[in-house]
């Protein structure tokens, strides 16, 4: 047993002596083919780790090999626009028609006032016929300047830029002018756009037979002809006639044979040379007499304006004096009175001011020119005088508001009146029993009381007053009425008769505070002034 081991580990040496290296080396195979397997192993991780390579790649790529990456992605691009264009069309337009619309709206909007708030500062500086002329025009259209000479500027027709286009790729072949060569990615965006559009609408309208042969983009309008290789775009501004867009298409034919016939494109300056042959034809019209007819028939407008209102005011003016002239002489007790008519044609109005012995005659006067003074309306501002009965019966009316109001003022002033305002606002304050609670201030105003109870020579009840803390019902009426009479007491001590004073007791009737905080106010005596007749009843 113990020989089999010994011979079995043996074995074991030998076969690592023999093999070891294999056997580490496959081992480090196994786990890389794990590793492998655990990236690529299905087809989800097989995708994202060729997905997440080509991304890298791509991302080098712009970097390092721009153009290169351009030409091959270009085609696959524009192939995707057009198939895209192709199958959502409707969807296109409602994601791209508000962003655009706004873009543009914002774009023209500032770049209109810059340029209209710049010609209007330019043409400010200038003096010249050629001034005088775009003024004139502003004032015959309502119009300013800047929008007058922007709109003349607008007219000329102007090449703005060219492209020589791949039909299909949409590559740039040849662009002008060289600035605009020169943005390789401006010139791609438009190319691919131009190709796609005009595949587009080939595919679409092919059963009309016919390609796409402008874009009006508003104030610019582009051309586009196209052969079976190449199309050639142009952007024009101003106005272009109809012998222009013939003369276009004969350009256009000569540039594709030329094109195809050198096999190279041809330099952007060649490009815009024959566009420029059409635009010949554009500015070889006759000027027209138009614009001199215009400035004269302005003139004369003018002129005529300028002496026609003068001499309407004038008219107006001469009418209504002489209708005013004859209504004033109809009115003879006006003549004695300052009257004046003024006449305001900036508010279209006739006013008559002054004064006058009554409102008739101003009102006579006005009816008689209003015919006269039409379509201005006539006012007056005219201030009547009174007439000797007026001023009779306004003093009457004055004399009779005199002697109200002295009798009104015996009545304030008479003892009872006096009296009645006394005994209002005052009454006697007792502590306990019949104690005053503050007898300084009570015997002045006693005093007062007296006096007036004499001279109006009138009856008055004296009324006492209790809390409901302290006593019973009996006492408090008791307490009370002790306090009436003493009151009473200290009145007749000043002269007043005792049968003038009738006393009485109302006890906890009336409280004048909550009696849990203060009932010593309700301890008082106060004077009512009695009915008629209530003395004489016994």
């Amino acid at each position: 047993m113990a020989g089999d081991e010994a011979e079995s580990e043996s074995f074991d040496r030998l076969k690592s002596l023999i093999i070891g290296d294999d056997f580490r080396r496959l081992g480090e195979i196994e786990q890389e083919l794990r590793r492998v397997d655990g990236y690529v192993g299905d087809r989800s991780r097989l995708e994202a780790a060729t997905a997440e390579i080509l991304v890298d790649a791509l991302r080098r790529a712009e970097v390092s090999r721009h153009k290169e990456l351009a030409g091959v992605i270009a085609p696959l691009i524009v192939a995707a626009i057009r198939s895209e264009i192709r199958n959502s069309k409707d969807m296109m337009v409602e994601a791209l028609y508000p962003i655009t619309g706004r873009l543009v709206t914002a774009a023209v909007a500032n770049a209109f006032a810059e340029l209209i708030e710049s010609l209007n500062r330019r043409i400010d500086d200038m003096v010249s016929t050629n001034v005088w002329r775009l003024r004139l025009r502003a004032l015959m259209t309502g119009r300013s300047m800047a929008e007058v000479a922007l709109a003349e500027a607008e007219k000329v027709a102007r090449l703005r830029r060219a492209l020589l286009l791949e039909r299909g790729s949409g590559r740039v072949l040849t662009a002008w002018p060289t600035a605009a060569a020169e943005s390789g990615e401006q010139n791609e965006l438009t190319s691919g756009l131009i190709a796609a559009i005009t595949e587009f609408a080939a595919t679409v309208y092919a059963d009309r037979g016919g390609e796409l042969r402008m874009l009006d983009l508003g104030a610019n309008h582009v051309f586009l002809r196209a052969s079976a290789r190449l199309i050639v775009a142009a952007e024009f501004s101003g106005e272009l006639s109809k012998a222009f867009e013939r003369q276009l298409d004969a350009v256009f034919l000569a540039i594709v044979e030329l094109q195809e016939k050198n096999g190279e494109a041809i330099d952007g300056q060649t490009l815009a040379d024959g566009l420029g042959e059409a635009l010949k034809t554009q500015s070889a019209k006759p000027s027209s007499k138009t614009p001199l007819k215009i400035v004269a028939a302005g003139v004369a407008i003018l002129a005529a304006f300028a002496v026609y209102k003068p001499a309407l005011r004038a008219l107006r003016d001469h009418r209504i004096e002489t209708a005013y002239a004859a209504a004033h002489a109809a009115e003879p007790s006006l003549a004695q009175y300052p009257l004046r008519l003024e006449v305001d044609h900036e508010k279209q109005r006739v006013m008559l001011r002054g004064l006058a012995a009554d409102e008739d005659g101003p009102q006579r006067i006005i009816s008689k020119i209003a015919p006269a003074a039409e379509p201005y309306r006539v006012e007056r501002d005219v201030a009547a005088l009174a007439t000797a009965a007026a001023l009779g019966s306004l003093r009457q009316e004055l004399e009779q508001s005199q002697a109200t109001l002295r009798r009104m003022e015996q009545q304030a002033e008479a003892p009872g009146t006096q009296l009645n305002r006394l005994i209002e606002h005052f009454a006697v304050f007792f502590n306990r029993q019949d104690n005053l609670a503050d007898p300084a201030a009570v015997n002045p105003r006693l005093d007062e009381l007296a006096d007036l109870i004499k001279k109006a020579g009138v009856n008055l009840r004296i009324v006492g007053y209790a809390d409901p803390v302290t006593g019973s019902q009996a006492r408090n009426a008791t307490v009370s009425r002790q306090r009436a009479e003493k009151v009473a007491a200290m009145l007749v001590e000043r002269g007043v008769p005792r049968s003038r004073l009738a006393v009485l007791s109302r006890s906890t009737l009336e409280p004048l505070a909550d009696w849990s905080l203060n009932p010593n106010r309700s301890r008082r005596v106060v004077f009512e002034r009695p009915f008629e007749g209530e003395f004489d009843i016994r």
